[in-house]
């Protein structure tokens, strides 16, 4: 499996140096967004007596507070659990929440100038 470097500056802690990239080229074009931001997918529960913790999916870029309807993920690799809370997310942001946000999944840098544009274009 691959191993994915995590960065800190900003005093933030960053989870690879493409979410990296894509939070300097969002603070250089002015673009106002929440940084990881937690949306729990199926809340906590006892099951044959035992606590079963909640299901969460951490987004690293959410513009949806601030007037916009996007969610970035920057994605060098995706593993198989991730694509499954992912495709959660979606069913739970539709059906239980009545949103669909535009997702975008940038996995190199030339990608992430390529949503950058898409972003302010909307």
């Amino acid at each position: 499996m691959k191993q994915i470097k995590k960065v800190e500056k900003y005093g933030l802690k960053f989870d690879s140096r493409l979410e990296l990239f894509f939070y300097e080229l969002l603070k250089k074009n002015g673009m106002e967004f929440e940084f990881q931001v937690p949306y729990q997918l199926c809340p906590g529960f006892r099951y044959d007596g035992k606590a079963v913790r909640p299901m969460t999916l951490t987004v690293d870029f959410d513009f949806t507070s601030n007037g916009r309807n996007i969610i970035v993920d920057t994605k060098g690799f995706q593993r198989n659990d991730n694509i499954l809370k992912w495709k959660w997310f979606r069913y739970v942001m539709h059906t239980e929440w009545g949103k669909q946000p535009k997702l975008f999944f940038p996995k190199s840098q030339k990608e992430c100038l390529e949503v950058v544009e898409i972003i302010k274009s909307l």
